[in-house]
């Protein structure tokens, strides 16, 4: 599966903090940045690090060898930091009540992760995190209940996972 990652506009944010919202009102539309508390992830970014947001879901195509569009998760962050140090943060953003959102959006972020190992030496990251958050739990911090999962998960992908709503820019 061929993806162009930087067949896209990245927009590069230099604030300490903002918000990613998948909006369900325009369900077409890409994930967008908007103002942290508007957010379902918040991004906390107190070094005002180059954080670069990348939409992924709904904007970058990544076809399947059968021609078909292949679901990715919502966005993709790129910190730059000094000495070309580079950091990727997967985000897939939810909006359920069910008990199913979690094992939907790990899934998700498994499927655009090994896509984009599949296209991209990711070896040499940094920092490598796959963040789930939902909009209906927007204080849903249960990492240490998920830790057989998480375990799992970074097995497959070589990411860590953290199912919670603010992801920290170190």
């Amino acid at each position: 599966m061929k993806i162009d990652l930087f067949s896209t506009k990245l927009y590069d944010i230099l604030k300490d903090n903002f918000g990613i919202l998948d909006d369900e009102q325009f369900p077409l539309m890409p994930a967008k940045v908007v103002p942290f508390e508007e957010g379902v992830a918040k991004v906390n970014n107190p070094n005002k690090n180059s954080v670069y947001f990348i939409p992924l879901d709904k904007n970058i195509k990544c076809i399947r060898a059968d021609g078909t569009q292949e679901s990715q998760c919502d966005a993709l962050l790129i910190c730059i930091r000094l000495q070309s140090i580079y950091d990727f943060y997967f985000v897939e953003l939810k909006d359920m009540r069910t008990k199913a959102w979690i094992p939907d959006g790990v899934e998700q972020l498994k499927v655009t992760i090994n896509n984009y190992k599949s296209n991209y030496d990711l070896s040499y990251l940094s920092i490598k995190m796959a963040f789930l958050a939902n909009k209906k739990f927007a204080f849903y911090h249960s990492n240490s209940s998920h830790k057989e999962l998480m375990e799992k998960f970074r097995n497959e992908t070589g990411f860590r996972l953290s199912i919670c709503a603010t992801i920290s820019i170190k």
